[in-house]
């Protein structure tokens, strides 16, 4: 067992006050209080998705929806359209679904209780404990990358991550603060990124390196042990259309409210399939039997599957589609459209 967790925590909430990153998500109010909407919005932001991406994007939140009950209020298009470039868009969903919650069962109040907080959608084990340890300053330690790997630095565990869960979660508890455990968690997240990093880590400009074991082996390089991931993501086949009227504006339409993107704004495009055999012209474009450019094609990678996309260019009468939905070429970028569409129409243009 590690004996100096003290020392270690010490020295990481004085480092934090002196190097803690500006982060939006962090301003405090007169009684040096965080902002429990702010934390609770930021938390499902940074959900597979890096600090960079949100910053700006979490900003841009906050002036739209500045408290809980303005967001609660909102519509899920709305949310969904801001939410484009973000990725991972039942993130949005769940969001605004627990936000309803809150208003409606907690009186516009970010729950303190893991109970409750682990109730709402979209909230698992480490964003309810990042919410009351963060947002609250309850004496927990939520675990994401950076506190696993310093961990696993510190006690030179040479075993992949995601083989010891348990056992770093354990350790994790070791250095829980019962009075300053915001300032502390926030203080692990930042040391992971700014001095313990995934690659070449500062141990050379490290202050805890006296007490780590990696360091004393020279095992810093070879610590956290990853598993080799097998790419073995299936790829799916569409064929997209981008059309565009005399009045320089794009057809678009909503997808399906269920599968990937559901609800959200598109070009038209085929069933996605894993065959290209299977692909069947998507009926809107059937009918318009215009003269289409193939514009060529492009490989987009989601989570679960790679999607292969070839890109066609038409033009078309807007009477001819009366009933249609069309978006201004030049506000495309600005509109609710997922990025693997905007990327579509740009290469299409």
């Amino acid at each position: 067992m590690f004996k100096q967790e003290k020392q270690v925590k010490k020295f990481l909430i004085e480092w934090y006050s002196l190097h803690a990153r500006i982060l939006p998500w962090r301003k405090v109010n007169k009684n040096n209080l965080l902002n429990p909407y702010f934390v609770f919005v930021s938390e499902y932001m940074l959900q597979q998705t890096t600090v960079n991406t949100v910053n700006n994007k979490f900003k841009n939140f906050i002036l739209r929806w500045p408290t809980l009950n303005n967001l609660a209020q909102a519509n899920e298009p709305q949310i969904l359209k801001f939410w484009s470039g973000l990725g991972y868009y039942s993130r949005a969903r769940n969001l605004l679904k627990s936000a309803k919650l809150i208003k409606n069962n907690f009186k516009n109040k970010i729950p303190q209780s893991y109970n409750d907080l682990i109730k709402l959608p979209g909230v698992g084990d480490y964003t309810a404990n990042a919410i009351l340890g963060i947002a609250f300053n309850k004496s927990v330690m939520p675990i994401d990358a950076n506190i696993e790997r310093i961990l696993a630095r510190l006690y030179a565990i040479d075993i992949p991550i995601n083989q010891v869960k348990k056992k770093l979660k354990i350790l994790a508890n070791n250095f829980r603060s019962q009075n300053n455990s915001s300032n502390l968690i926030q203080s692990f997240m930042d040391y992971g990124s700014i001095v313990c990093l995934p690659r070449n880590p500062k141990c050379y400009d490290c202050g805890i390196n006296k007490f780590c074991q990696s360091y004393k082996r020279n095992l810093q390089n070879k610590i956290p042990v990853k598993l080799k991931k097998k790419n073995n993501k299936p790829i799916k086949y569409t064929r997209a259309y981008v059309i565009i009227n005399e009045d320089n504006e794009i057809l678009v339409r909503n997808r399906s409210d269920k599968g990937m993107l559901a609800k959200m704004l598109e070009v038209p495009n085929d069933t996605w399939v894993e065959d290209k055999k299977l692909l069947s012209t998507d009926h809107i474009i059937k009918n318009l039997k215009s003269k289409l450019i193939t514009k060529g094609s492009f490989e987009y990678s989601f989570s679960h599957f790679d999607l292969e996309t070839e890109i066609f260019y038409g033009c078309v009468k807007k009477a001819k589609l009366s009933k249609a939905t069309w978006i201004k070429k030049s506000t495309y970028l600005k509109s609710g459209l997922p990025t693997v569409m905007k990327k579509i129409v740009e290469m299409a243009l």
